[in-house]
């Protein structure tokens, strides 16, 4: 199933990344557990509402703003890993360019649960031990 969990993370970023927000959360579970901790104003919380209520608070705080998908990896146990580098000017003058991660389970076909880390490499912290490791993926 890893090829088809990858192929869904990737289609549905992509999706995100062309401005069709239906695809994209076409890919998620009704219930998603959508986890931005990562974020100063971050939370958890669940339903596709709440995946476009942070896309668009994220959204908002950006003058300029520009994402690329690097890498979208399986990572075992129905989880996969995607890399993505943002880079871009915030309302308030702050220049930006970070690569990050984003971790996400995927269960039944559907996406039910994703966590961002803004230090890319933590996210191997959060899987299983030994289900990955660094590689190309990783700075």
């Amino acid at each position: 199933m890893s090829e088809q969990d990858v192929a869904l993370v990737r289609g549905m970023l992509e999706g995100f990344l062309r401005g069709d927000l239906d695809a994209a959360l076409d890919a998620f579970d009704e219930e998603i557990e959508w986890d931005g901790t990562n974020l100063p104003d971050g939370r958890i919380s669940r339903g596709r509402d709440a995946i476009v209520d942070h896309v668009r608070r994220w959204a908002e705080m950006w003058e300029s703003w520009e994402v690329e998908l690097e890498e979208v990896t399986a990572a075992g146990d129905g989880q996969v890993i995607a890399f993505i580098r943002e880079s871009g000017v915030s309302k308030a003058g702050v220049e930006v360019n970070e690569r990050h991660s984003e971790l996400f389970r995927v269960e039944g076909g559907r996406i039910v649960y994703r966590r961002g880390f803004s230090d890319a490499a933590e996210v191997y912290a959060a899987i299983a031990p030994g289900r990955a490791s660094p590689g190309r993926g990783c700075p």
